[in-house]
């Protein structure tokens, strides 16, 4: 009994230390393999391609901390406003570039109050001459700083530009670099531009340029007003404005830069026509606008023909869909003539809209020092309805055939003197409705005309930015491939190639 239960014993205790042992193999087996599986998971593919994208990524990070370094810096800016807000045009550019003079910008601002497009702006020019610099001065530190060149009353956030070379200096408002207009349902006023750049390069064209334009607008017929966007753009173009009554004046003034004569509608003396015709044998430049429905004013009419132009009597109509603005026929979309006075229009692309105009064309009698060139001109299904008061816009028995010339260029060198004109058979060329629009090309054209007859090529004007919605403008002909685009021909592809994927799927 005794040695039975010493047996169990042993055998108890032998099992015990099998067990111990099996339990230590295993122990070391799972620490082996977890060891191994740890060491395996730093060799495997995931470990390498994970350790890949994290080294990757710590060195884009360190990147982009080091260019943000530099770009804080050395004050590195890109504009991605879609009006180019902060970016001077190349107008600018190209103008600034040649500047010999030494210039000084001041920015007329209370510390703290800056305005952030001004100063974004005005410290680009810098940039682009080293003859340029720009200095803060605070009004309230400096109540009388500006005085030295303008005696009235300065606004906070308004410019000085001073040319140091010669002592000229022009002030800007700060009033003047934001556009605003007048709701008439609420009589208050809103912003819709801003015009910053085409102020200060402005007042730089005017510190620096010695001899500038004198614009003289006859009166006394009727004639048309300037509106707000022509006036303003022929300041910011340096252009100098007056008014002259011919019927009251004894000459066209000697500082007569160019003579405009817009659109009148009462006929002139025969000694008014003398008047403008012994101002323009001497050298004299005239701007002229026509009427529609003033084609019978004779003497007025003389003084074109002279010149080798003479109106078609009637409205022009136009019979090519890509050639009038939506579905008026007589807002007309003319083609470009190779003209100086285009150039920049034609190579950007933009529309001029020529509404409510008559015909010009050139006379075979015209002198043979008289040379005429086509500005804008009409498609050849163009006709003129010689009943203005028609309800037909269709052609009708009568109506004289196209094509017509919009716009004519027209010199003449004689004794020693060259005289520049420009007609033109549409007042509402320079409507406000037309040159307010920064999609078209009209207020372009107006400033090109007075370039081309002034023969003043450097003549700057930088178009104001807007801050508005602005609105695509197309003739009839592209409005309906759109449409029938966006209607038909789209909605038929997406069915058809939904379809086509449905069959397929359904052979497989």
């Amino acid at each position: 009994m005794k040695d039975q239960i010493t047996d169990n014993n042993t055998n108890e205790t032998i099992d015990n230390i099998t067990e111990n042992v099996t339990d230590g193999k295993e122990a070391a087996v799972t620490k082996t393999s977890i060891a191994d599986k740890i060491k395996a998971s730093f060799t495997s593919r995931k470990f390498r391609g994970g350790a890949y994208a994290t080294a990757v990524s710590a060195v884009v990070i360190i990147i982009i901390l080091v260019l943000n370094i530099i770009v804080t810096e050395l004050d590195l800016k890109v504009d991605i406003s879609k009006e180019g807000t902060f970016t001077l045009t190349d107008v600018t550019k190209d103008y600034v570039k040649n500047i010999k003079d030494d210039i000084t910008i001041y920015y007329l601002a209370q510390t703290g109050q800056e305005d952030k497009t001004t100063t974004e702006i005005i410290q680009k020019y810098p940039q682009l001459s080293g003859h340029i610099k720009v200095e803060y001065k605070d009004p309230v530190l400096y109540p009388s700083f500006a005085q030295k060149y303008y005696s009235d009353a300065i606004t906070n956030n308004s410019v000085l530009v001073v040319n140091n070379s010669n002592d000229r200096a022009k002030y800007i408002p700060a009033g003047d670099m934001i556009v605003s207009e007048v709701d008439y349902n609420t009589y208050q006023s809103y912003q819709t531009g801003i015009d910053v750049e085409g102020q200060v390069t402005s007042a730089l064209q005017y510190v620096t340029t010695e001899d500038l334009p004198v614009m003289y607008t006859v009166t006394g017929h009727g004639e048309a007003e300037l509106g707000t966007t022509i006036t303003n753009s022929l300041g910011k173009i340096n252009v100098t404005s007056q008014s002259i009554n011919t019927l009251t004046s004894e000459s066209i003034p000697e500082d007569c830069s160019v003579l405009l004569i817009n659109a009148p509608q009462k006929d002139y003396s025969p000694d008014e026509v003398i008047m403008i015709k012994d101002y323009l044998s001497k050298g004299g430049d005239a701007l002229i606008y026509t009427d529609y429905n003033t084609s019978s004013l004779e003497n007025f009419a003389s003084l074109l023909d002279y010149y080798g132009v003479s109106q078609v009597t009637g409205l022009v109509v136009e019979g090519s869909r890509n050639h009038y603005m939506g579905q008026y026929m007589t807002y007309l979309v003319p083609d470009y003539s190779t003209h100086e006075i285009t150039t920049d229009l034609k190579s950007d692309g933009t529309y001029v809209v020529a509404p409510l105009s008559s015909g010009l064309q050139t006379l075979d009698t015209a002198r043979s020092t008289i040379t005429t060139a086509p500005i804008l001109v009409t498609s050849d299904e163009a006709y003129s309805k010689t009943d203005i008061n028609s309800t037909n816009s269709s052609k009708e028995a009568g109506d004289i055939d196209g094509p017509f010339n919009l716009g004519i260029a027209v010199t003449e060198t004689y004794n020693e003197a060259e005289t520049k004109l420009v007609v033109y058979g549409s007042s509402a060329l320079i409507d406000e409705s037309m040159v307010s629009s920064s999609s078209l090309g009209n207020l372009d054209l107006f400033l090109n005309s007075v370039n081309y007859v002034t023969d003043k090529a450097d003549t700057l004007a930088v178009r104001t930015v807007s801050t508005q919605q602005q609105y695509l403008n197309v003739t009839a002909a592209q409005a309906n491939l759109w449409s029938v685009l966006m209607v038909i021909v789209l909605p038929v592809f997406v069915l058809g190639t939904g379809g086509f994927v449905v069959l397929r799927r359904r052979k497989k």
